[in-house]
């Protein structure tokens, strides 16, 4: 179910966030701080993204949250969106400025190398991750956004592109970090969307990459629920 605010006086992005946040449950004591962390940087990040025309999207464990309930997942750890590796240099253009004194985008450095096992870890550059091409961190908490990638051409097939005509299919990571290509229709035109809130790009097709993703039960079904106060594993046959 989505909630949607309305009042005779606008809300803040902080006020729309706190009302989200009632509506988001809590299992263990950390979950409301997480919880709020996130969807603040999730703001900072559609807001940046906004201001320099960034095309993005939601997906992953974050766009089940979207097709579920229109926003976070309770026990969800970090927030994920995709971009089009060739918008790359933009973010890195943006990176290597003053934009934020509460956030910072870390690039990968071997971003253009396609795979996440021919990367390496660049730990002294607090560069702690390989299958994406960046994130979008929190200075202080440490909590971010994964920027992963999105191809015109399939890595398993080619290692470039086909032209400057977009390809009629894209190609991104499947959960099991495989590679997976569907219609570009599904993700194109991006639409706008609200996610706790939050005005966000998604995915012009949302239920269809989840259930090509997750299986037709993740439209409707958490893989993770609250027992005794503790998020565990709530097994889904992805099958059906």
């Amino acid at each position: 179910m989505q909630f949607r605010f309305t009042s005779s006086t606008k809300l803040s992005d902080y006020d729309l966030m706190e009302k989200a946040l009632d509506h988001i449950p809590t299992c263990t004591p950390n979950d409301r701080r997480r919880q709020r962390i996130l969807l603040s940087a999730l703001q900072a990040w559609a807001h940046l993204a906004e201001k320099h025309n960034l095309q993005y999207w939601i997906a992953y464990g974050t766009l089940v949250g979207y097709v579920q309930r229109r926003g976070l997942f309770p026990h969800d750890a970090d927030v994920d969106v995709v971009m089009m590796t060739d918008d790359v240099p933009q973010l890195i253009n943006i990176s290597q400025t003053n934009f934020s004194s509460d956030y910072e985008i870390k690039v990968q450095p071997q971003w253009n190398i396609v795979g996440e096992t021919k990367r390496s870890y660049f730990r002294d550059q607090g560069i702690h991750f390989i299958a994406p091409n960046a994130r979008f961190i929190n200075r202080k908490t440490r909590n971010h956004v994964d920027i992963f990638p999105a191809y015109n051409f399939n890595p398993l097939y080619s290692n470039n592109t086909t032209g400057k005509q977009p390809s009629e299919n894209i190609t991104e990571y499947d959960s099991g970090y495989r590679w997976l290509s569907y219609p570009r229709n599904w993700t194109y035109p991006l639409q706008t969307c609200y996610f706790s809130e939050i005005k966000v790009l998604c995915p012009a097709q949302p239920e269809k990459l989840v259930a090509t993703m997750f299986g037709v039960k993740s439209l409707t079904k958490s893989d993770t629920k609250c027992v005794n106060g503790s998020w565990v594993s709530a097994d889904i046959d992805k099958n059906n």
